[in-house]
Protein backbone atom coordinates (compact mmCIF):
# COMPACT_ATOMS: atom_id res chain seq x y z
CA UNK A 1 0.00 0.00 0.00
CA UNK A 2 1.44 3.37 -0.96
CA UNK A 3 1.98 6.26 1.42
CA UNK A 4 -0.73 8.34 -0.25
CA UNK A 5 -3.27 5.53 0.20
CA UNK A 6 -2.31 5.12 3.87
CA UNK A 7 -2.82 8.82 4.48
CA UNK A 8 -6.24 8.76 2.85
CA UNK A 9 -7.39 5.69 4.79
CA UNK A 10 -5.99 7.06 8.03
CA UNK A 11 -8.32 10.08 8.02
CA UNK A 12 -11.41 9.64 5.84
CA UNK A 13 -12.88 12.99 4.81
CA UNK A 14 -16.47 12.13 5.77
CA UNK A 15 -15.66 11.38 9.40
CA UNK A 16 -16.14 14.19 11.88
CA UNK A 17 -13.12 15.30 13.90
CA UNK A 18 -12.75 13.82 17.36
CA UNK A 19 -13.82 15.84 20.37
CA UNK A 20 -11.36 18.57 21.16
CA UNK A 21 -9.85 18.64 17.65
CA UNK A 22 -10.35 21.44 15.21
CA UNK A 23 -11.83 20.63 11.80
CA UNK A 24 -9.23 20.31 9.02
CA UNK A 25 -8.33 23.56 7.36
CA UNK A 26 -8.79 23.97 3.60
CA UNK A 27 -4.99 24.20 3.20
CA UNK A 28 -4.43 20.66 4.52
CA UNK A 29 -6.12 18.85 1.59
CA UNK A 30 -4.24 21.07 -0.85
CA UNK A 31 -0.96 20.28 0.91
CA UNK A 32 -1.71 16.56 0.72
CA UNK A 33 -2.65 16.93 -2.93
CA UNK A 34 0.54 18.84 -3.67
CA UNK A 35 2.64 16.22 -1.84
CA UNK A 36 0.94 13.42 -3.76
CA UNK A 37 1.55 15.28 -7.02
CA UNK A 38 5.22 15.74 -6.14
CA UNK A 39 5.59 12.03 -5.36
CA UNK A 40 3.83 11.13 -8.61
CA UNK A 41 6.07 13.48 -10.58
CA UNK A 42 9.20 12.11 -8.88
CA UNK A 43 8.12 8.53 -9.66
CA UNK A 44 7.42 9.50 -13.27
CA UNK A 45 10.81 11.19 -13.64
CA UNK A 46 12.54 8.13 -12.12
CA UNK A 47 10.70 5.82 -14.50
CA UNK A 48 11.54 7.94 -17.54
CA UNK A 49 15.21 8.20 -16.48
CA UNK A 50 15.41 4.42 -16.09
CA UNK A 51 13.80 3.96 -19.50
CA UNK A 52 16.22 6.43 -21.09
CA UNK A 53 19.22 4.67 -19.49
CA UNK A 54 17.95 1.34 -20.79
CA UNK A 55 17.62 2.73 -24.33
CA UNK A 56 21.13 4.22 -24.19
CA UNK A 57 22.52 0.88 -22.97
CA UNK A 58 20.83 -0.93 -25.87
CA UNK A 59 22.21 1.60 -28.35
CA UNK A 60 25.72 1.25 -26.90
CA UNK A 61 25.48 -2.54 -27.11
CA UNK A 62 24.34 -2.43 -30.72
CA UNK A 63 27.15 0.00 -31.64
CA UNK A 64 29.70 -2.27 -29.97
CA UNK A 65 28.30 -5.22 -31.92
CA UNK A 66 28.50 -3.29 -35.19
CA UNK A 67 32.08 -2.30 -34.40
CA UNK A 68 33.00 -5.89 -33.55
CA UNK A 69 31.14 -7.57 -36.43
CA UNK A 70 31.26 -4.75 -38.96
CA UNK A 71 33.99 -6.34 -41.06
CA UNK A 72 37.23 -4.96 -42.40
CA UNK A 73 35.68 -1.88 -44.02
CA UNK A 74 34.26 -0.58 -40.78
CA UNK A 75 37.39 -1.63 -38.90
CA UNK A 76 39.51 0.30 -41.37
CA UNK A 77 37.32 3.38 -41.03
CA UNK A 78 37.43 3.23 -37.24
CA UNK A 79 41.20 2.63 -37.29
CA UNK A 80 41.71 5.63 -39.57
CA UNK A 81 39.55 7.77 -37.29
CA UNK A 82 41.48 6.71 -34.19
CA UNK A 83 44.81 7.38 -35.88
CA UNK A 84 43.63 10.77 -37.11
CA UNK A 85 42.44 11.67 -33.61
CA UNK A 86 45.88 10.72 -32.21
CA UNK A 87 47.64 12.69 -34.93
CA UNK A 88 49.07 9.56 -36.60
CA UNK A 89 48.93 8.59 -40.27
CA UNK A 90 45.29 7.65 -41.03
CA UNK A 91 46.30 5.29 -43.86
CA UNK A 92 48.41 3.18 -41.51
CA UNK A 93 45.58 3.31 -38.94
CA UNK A 94 43.13 2.09 -41.59
CA UNK A 95 45.43 -0.80 -42.52
CA UNK A 96 45.80 -1.83 -38.89
CA UNK A 97 42.08 -1.44 -38.20
CA UNK A 98 41.09 -3.40 -41.29
CA UNK A 99 43.52 -6.20 -40.47
CA UNK A 100 42.28 -6.36 -36.87
CA UNK A 101 38.69 -6.76 -38.12
CA UNK A 102 39.55 -9.73 -40.35
CA UNK A 103 38.69 -13.27 -39.37
CA UNK A 104 41.31 -15.84 -38.38
CA UNK A 105 41.29 -17.64 -41.75
CA UNK A 106 41.83 -14.38 -43.64
CA UNK A 107 44.69 -13.41 -41.32
CA UNK A 108 46.35 -16.80 -41.86
CA UNK A 109 45.96 -16.49 -45.63
CA UNK A 110 47.52 -13.03 -45.62
CA UNK A 111 50.37 -14.34 -43.46
CA UNK A 112 51.03 -17.20 -45.87
CA UNK A 113 50.99 -14.84 -48.87
CA UNK A 114 53.35 -12.41 -47.15
CA UNK A 115 55.67 -15.26 -46.15
CA UNK A 116 55.68 -16.79 -49.63
CA UNK A 117 55.89 -13.50 -51.55
CA UNK A 118 59.72 -13.38 -51.62
CA UNK A 119 59.89 -17.00 -52.79
CA UNK A 120 57.25 -16.36 -55.46
CA UNK A 121 59.12 -13.24 -56.54
CA UNK A 122 62.33 -15.22 -57.03
CA UNK A 123 60.48 -17.95 -58.96
CA UNK A 124 58.86 -15.32 -61.18
CA UNK A 125 62.28 -13.73 -61.79
CA UNK A 126 63.80 -17.10 -62.76
CA UNK A 127 60.86 -17.83 -65.09
CA UNK A 128 61.30 -14.41 -66.73
CA UNK A 129 65.05 -15.02 -67.23
CA UNK A 130 64.40 -18.48 -68.72
CA UNK A 131 61.72 -17.02 -71.02
CA UNK A 132 64.15 -14.32 -72.16
CA UNK A 133 66.85 -16.94 -72.84
CA UNK A 134 64.41 -19.12 -74.81
CA UNK A 135 63.34 -16.11 -76.85
CA UNK A 136 66.98 -15.20 -77.52
CA UNK A 137 67.84 -18.78 -78.59
CA UNK A 138 64.79 -18.96 -80.88
CA UNK A 139 65.68 -15.60 -82.40
CA UNK A 140 69.31 -16.68 -82.94
CA UNK A 141 68.27 -19.97 -84.59
CA UNK A 142 65.84 -18.14 -86.91
CA UNK A 143 68.52 -15.58 -87.78
CA UNK A 144 71.04 -18.32 -88.56
CA UNK A 145 68.53 -20.25 -90.68
CA UNK A 146 67.62 -17.23 -92.75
Amino acid sequence: MSTATQEVTAAPPDRAPAAGQAPPTPAEPMTRLRDAGERLLAALVDRLAALACEKVDRLADSLEQVAADGGPGLGAALGAGRALARGDNPVWGAVKGGFAALGTAAKVLIGVVVALAPVLLLVALVVAIVAALVWAVVAAVRAAAA
